[in-house]
């Protein structure tokens, strides 16, 4: 498998000099063959500079990687790297597109599994950038849509849910395994967490893929329990047997009545905080 370093060819490194003398120099540096006049004369052809702006998404089996497009004449297209290890890598090649797409979806992955993603760009006589800059890395997660817990005094039986099931169905409020539950208390919605080893904070009204990392301290309530209100987002981490957290979000669709609906994403990587990565820059 074709497999690289994020510095691999001393002439990317020549072509970076400055953006500015780079551009200019590609059009017009000559090679200059001889001394005589009617030498043929030769435009120097670099390589493509790396993208940039690349993030990932996170999603369930799934990373989408993005990044901005390059502004070469004689771009063909672009290729996508994935590795285990940062910095140096290696990085494998593990797909290759056209120059007018800017995305790629990486579905050959796992909940859970830890990958870093990098991207390079090449043109039409072959020749290819050092990979991106930015340090990517992404851990996709499993989600849900449209769970419906029902109100604790309507139907205990079916007001709470276990995160760790992944199976986008209610559960008895009292279960062993039961992570949160919906309950009203004197006309209040609320959204409590059941055993002691789990804590809850409302992020706010913002989207679900807006939440990426879960906070480490601080924002948990110390009712550990949150008001359900609508369009708000939630954090919620589980301490499990072996004394760490796992982390999980949801996300508050319809006004609560009898029933609640959550959208809803888990970290299974335990102790890791990542819930949506956007990317990020090293």
């Amino acid at each position: 498998m074709k497999h690289y370093s994020r510095t691999r060819n001393p002439i990317h490194r020549i072509a970076r000099l400055s953006g500015a003398f780079a551009a200019v120099a590609a059009l017009t540096m000559p090679l200059v063959a001889g001394c005589e006049d009617d030498d043929p004369v030769v435009a120097a052809d670099y390589p493509p500079f790396p993208p940039d702006g690349v993030f990932s998404i996170t999603g369930d089996n799934l990373v989408t990687i993005y990044w901005n497009d390059n502004q070469e004449g004689d771009l063909k297209g672009y290729r996508i790297y994935r590795g285990n290890v940062a910095e140096e890598g290696p990085y494998d090649l593990i797909a290759e597109v056209s120059a007018s797409q800017t995305f790629y979806d990486d579905t050959d992955v796992n909940n859970g599994e830890f990958w870093f993603y990098a991207v390079a760009a090449f043109d039409k006589n072959g020749h290819e950038s050092e990979l991106s800059r930015e340090l990517v890395f992404d851990t996709p997660r499993p989600e849900g849509f449209n769970l419906v817990l029902v109100e604790l005094g309507q139907d205990q039986s079916h007001a709470g849910y276990d995160f760790s099931s992944l199976s986008n169905t209610a559960q008895d409020a009292t279960a062993g395994t039961t992570d949160i539950y919906f309950d009203d208390q004197a006309g209040v919605k609320y959204v409590v967490c059941r055993g002691a080893g789990v804590d809850i904070q409302d992020y706010g009204l913002i989207d679900l893929i807006g939440v990426d990392y879960a906070p480490e301290t601080a924002g948990w309530a110390p009712s550990r329990q949150a008001e359900a209100i609508n369009g708000h987002s939630y954090i919620v981490r589980i301490l499990n047997n072996q004394g760490q957290y796992n982390y999980a979000k949801f996300f508050v669709n319809g006004a609560p009545s009898t029933t609640l609906t959550l959208d809803w994403a888990y970290q299974i990587d335990t102790g890791n905080r990542e819930l949506l990565v956007t990317g990020g820059a090293r």
